[in-house]
């Protein structure tokens, strides 16, 4: 019943939501210079991050590691609110080196919604506080961006997919004592990508014959 194939999409995805957080920079003031500070983003869990930040990093290396920004996909669910009819059709016409033609088929898409949570780590409040208000002023609630699937060869077919942020919780990690040497900030963003996946790609060739019953009603 099922085929092989695989069209990357919820990979471009994830990598076209990273793309959005990329050029986010932090500003410190020493007091005789600003420096400003690129905040690397990673694909990671915040479980797996804060392990790391616990195992092996003193506060001296805290310091130098943190800002840091992680993301990950949190959930797949499907969205029939979206949904199209299963037996539209899209089709791409090919020629073949004889002058064939051919054409390319695919069978609408399923509309899913992939949660995204996305991390920033902090060593201090003002350094969360710069990253946030670099986010949220695009976020109304929503940031559409654009993918091209290429899921038909090479089609240029554009497709938009809504990110919607639907919460922001702000939360303190400490290891050992209360001391602000030991602690963490944590500003946890989610968000839902209202995305399509794509089934496979079948072929067919031109309708050169076609056979038809006729019958005489008069005669009947």
């Amino acid at each position: 019943m099922f085929t092989t194939f695989y069209h990357g999409t919820i990979r471009k995805l994830v990598t076209a939501f990273g793309t959005l957080f990329n050029n986010i920079y932090i500003e410190r003031n020493d007091g005789t210079s600003i420096k400003k500070i690129k905040v690397p983003i990673i694909y990671s869990p915040k479980e797996k991050f804060i392990y790391r930040l616990n195992l092996d990093l003193d506060a001296t290396m805290v310091q130098t590691v943190l800002p840091r920004i992680g993301f990950n996909i949190l959930a797949m669910t499907y969205d029939p609110e979206r949904k199209k009819n299963s037996i539209n059709k899209r089709y791409k016409q090919e020629i073949g080196t004889n002058d064939d033609v051919s054409f390319q088929y695919r069978y609408e898409d399923v509309p899913y919604n992939i949660e995204f949570e996305l991390y920033v780590y902090t060593r201090n409040m003002d350094d969360g506080l710069q990253i946030i208000e670099q986010i949220l002023p695009f976020f109304t609630p929503e940031f559409t961006i654009t993918i091209k699937p290429k899921i038909l060869d090479t089609s240029a077919e554009l497709v938009d997919v809504p990110i919607v942020l639907t919460n922001i919780t702000p939360s303190e990690v400490y290891d050992g004592n209360f001391s602000d040497e030991s602690r963490v900030l944590i500003w946890d963003l989610q968000f839902t990508a209202k995305a399509a996946i794509y089934g496979p790609v079948k072929q067919t060739g031109l309708i050169t014959d076609i056979k038809i019953n006729v019958f005489d009603f008069e005669q009947a």
